[in-house]
Order: structure tokens, then C-alpha cells, then sequence
């Protein structure tokens, strides 16, 4: 990892300039985090506690360890200090939403959630969060828009990155995240609005090649989400009697290298039923 070398540089120089400065305990905890010897991370925390109690980032950080060590109650202890030392730190709102989440706590995580959503309303990231709390709470409708916020908030840092405020707004210049796109469409299932779910599964789908404008960035490629929502659109088609969508759709997962076994099944399916239904329309009256 490129960063190893460096943050290990760095540890190695702050150690060297001033080993009892606390924000030397957490450039080490953080080399430490890095190599996933937690434990040790969390000792460097609490040395940099210990020199300065309103340290935020190491109270932040250490609750991040907190949750590696699957300890839910020192990690919330930890995210709920950086709270008081500044409460309009959103990483340590998001913190408690995840460790609330991990506990099945959904409605205390939302509550996280939201609060470092407000903190910063351009960050997909943060939304994403509110709108999967919300699909696991059965909350399907409040989820999709908040998704939808999440891949709106996406294009937007990306269009607005090195530019000045506001410049490029609405515009878009990489693919959206197929993930989100499924995620949506399978609430949209779910809510049986089965010609939305469809549309973004197209939309998934497209994400494989990206746009052709000038300027814009190429597609994600075949991914797992993008073969699951490509698996999904030749059974609607086979469904709705569109077999040559349908085979089309199984056709190229027999090609990405996804799922391939079960794509030709879904073949040979397609092609039984296809001509089944041609048979049957030709004896009919």
C-alpha cells in the first residue's frame, strides 16, 4: 500500500521532532490502525488523551479502533467525547450511527445518521448511510430518496472538485455507483413499482459502459451489481413474454464471467419457453 511508506516516514519524523506531542500519538496510532494492530492504536490514542484531553481526532480515531475490536460500548464512549469536544465534528456522528447500526439499533443509528448528514449534505457517503438505515427499518420510500440524494451529492463533489463554488453544477463526470443504483431498484421491487425497479436496473446496467461525451470518464465495467441487475432484467423480460431482451440479457452474463453457470440455465430456460410460446401461438385458432 502507498500509503504505508509514507505515513510510516512521517511517524518515524514526528517521533524523532517531539515523541511527547500528542499529535505524534496520532500519526503513530494511525500507522499502527493502518498495519490493523488495533490494539496498539488504541494505546497511542490514549497516550495523546492522556497529554491533551480535547484532542479531537484522537478521540474520533480511537472509537474507530473501538468498532475494529467489535467493543460497541468503548466505541460509542469515545465517538460521544469527540461529540463534546466539537458537536459539529460529522465523522464522530457517523461513528455512533455505524456502531448503533452493528447493535440493530436502527432507529438510534438514523438519528447519527442524520445528524452528520446535516453536518455535510454533499457528502454521498452520509446519505447512502440514512438511506440503507432506512431500508432495513422497512422504510422503502424515505430510502430511495435518500439514495437518490446520495448519487445527486456524488455528481455533484465530483463536477465541483478543483473548481470553483458551484461551477459545473449538475453536471456529471464519472459513472454513477451501480451498487446504490440496485439498491434502489430492489426497494422499488420491494414497493411493487416494478417499471421503476426496472429503469434503474437498466440504468445499473448502463453503468457498465459509462457516457461517450467528451470529457466524461469511462463506465465501472462488469461488476457484481451490474450482473445481478443484468440477471434481474432477463428474468422481467422472460416474465413479460420478451424474449429476445430476454436472451439478449442472458446471452451477455454468459460473457462477463459473473454468475455463468446460472446464466446458461437461464439460456437454455429462455430458449424452451421461447419456443414453447411460438408453438402454442401457431396451434391457436
Amino acid at each position: 500500500m502507498a500509503l504505508r511508506p509514507k505515513l510510516s516516514f512521517l511517524a518515524h519524523l514526528c517521533s524523532a521532532t517531539d515523541k511527547f506531542r500528542p499529535e505524534t500519538c496520532v500519526v503513530i496510532g494511525n500507522y499502527y490502525s493502518l498495519l490493523s494492530q488495533h490494539e496498539k492504536a488504541v494505546n497511542y490514542f490514549r497516550r495523546a488523551l492522556t497529554l491533551d484531553r480535547s484532542c479531537l481526532s484522537a478521540w474520533t480515531l480511537m472509537g474507530h479502533e473501538y468498532v475494529e475490536l467489535k467493543n460497541t460500548h468503548a466505541a460509542i464512549e469515545s465517538y460521544r467525547r469527540a461529540v463534546d469536544v466539537n458537536r459539529r465534528d460529522y465523522r464522530a456522528w457517523y461513528g455512533l450511527g455505524q456502531t448503533y447500526e452493528v447493535l440493530e439499533m436502527h432507529a438510534y443509528a438514523l438519528w447519527y445518521y442524520k445528524r452528520a448528514a446535516g453536518l455535510r449534505p454533499w457528502d454521498g457517503k452520509m446519505w447512502m448511510a440514512v438511506g440503507s438505515c432506512l431500508q432495513k427499518m422497512g422504510r422503502d420510500a424515505e430510502g430511495i430518496k435518500a439514495l437518490k440524494r446520495a448519487l445527486f451529492a456524488d455528481g455533484y463533489y465530483d463536477a465541483g472538485a478543483g473548481a470553483g463554488f458551484g461551477a459545473g453544477r449538475g453536471a456529471r463526470t464519472k459513472a454513477m455507483d451501480p451498487e446504490l443504483l440496485l439498491q434502489i431498484a430492489g426497494m422499488y421491487e420491494r414497493m411493487g413499482e416494478g417499471a421503476e425497479a426496472r429503469e434503474y436496473m437498466e440504468l445499473c446496467v448502463a453503468q457498465e459502459e459509462g457516457e461517450e461525451e467528451e470529457g466524461e470518464e469511462g463506465g465501472v465495467g462488469v461488476t457484481v451489481s451490474t450482473s445481478k441487475a443484468r440477471m434481474w432484467l432477463a428474468r422481467w423480460a422472460m416474465g413479460e413474454g420478451e424474449w429476445e431482451v430476454a436472451l439478449r440479457y442472458a446471452t451477455e452474463l454468459c460473457q462477463d464471467g459473473v454468475e455463468v453457470e446460472e446464466a446458461k440455465a437461464l439460456v437454455r430456460e429462455i430458449r424452451a419457453r421461447g419456443d414453447a410460446g411460438e408453438e402454442g401461438g401457431m396451434s391457436s385458432p
